[in-house]
């Protein structure tokens, strides 16, 4: 299954939203270093292109990188970046669906590929909660094995994401609170059972969500 953030950013960018304005500047250590440039940032090349329109990407160029974080303004020099900083407590953020009690795949490294999130099942149609308020940046079913998605983003450039739902309540734009309820428990898109898969994400880095959540 193809990495869901770069196709998270790349169906936002075509629907026009936007949150893909924000992002950040980095400055160029080398020419044409974007293939590079999107490693670092998991923002794919031809997004990066077509936010630096007249740009050639030399060396000392800066360069706007297109994320959905809201750092408007921010500053890098790559290779020279320094490590993000999750300004966060263990709480803040609770557990997503009261009906599943236990983790069925965790995250981290799953038959020999990255699981960026935590699997949890549930009975069909149980309530998913917004594990944090935030707005709705993203809400479909056009990320093929992910099935019905929604996307949250919160403060300080933090993301929730919500998978294999059988239904969304939410759309794109709309403003959550914290316990909303924003979908049910399914099996849509590539899905052995019914469960929701659950992501934090710091920008574009995923992070193990039981560091983040209280678990039942």
């Amino acid at each position: 299954m193809k990495k869901l953030w770069p196709l998270i950013l790349c169906v936002m960018m075509l629907c026009g939203c936007s949150h893909i304005k924000s992002g950040q500047y980095v400055k160029l250590v080398k020419d044409n270093d974007l293939l590079k440039l999107s490693d670092a940032y998991d923002v794919p090349v031809w997004i990066i292109e077509s936010a630096n329109p007249g740009k050639q990407f030399l060396k000392g160029e800066w360069v706007f990188v297109p994320t959905t974080t809201g750092l408007m303004g921010g500053y890098d020099q790559w290779g020279l970046a320094e490590s993000p900083t999750y300004h966060i407590k263990k709480g803040e953020f609770i557990w997503p669906v009261p009906a599943g009690k236990k983790v069925s795949s965790p995250f981290g490294k799953r038959r020999g590929s990255p699981h960026d999130g935590i699997d949890i099942p549930a009975k069909k149609g149980s309530h998913i909660l917004a594990s944090q308020g935030g707005l709705v940046v993203y809400a479909g079913a056009e990320l093929g094995g992910y099935g019905n998605i929604a996307v949250i983003s919160h403060k300080n450039g933090f993301f929730t994401v919500y998978a294999h739902a059988k239904k969304l309540y939410v759309k794109k734009g709309d403003k959550v609170h914290q316990g909303s309820v924003i979908a049910q428990v399914g099996s849509t898109g590539r899905s052995t059972g019914p469960h929701l898969h659950f992501e934090i994400r710091y920008n574009s880095k995923a992070l193990n969500p039981l560091s983040y959540v209280e678990t039942p």
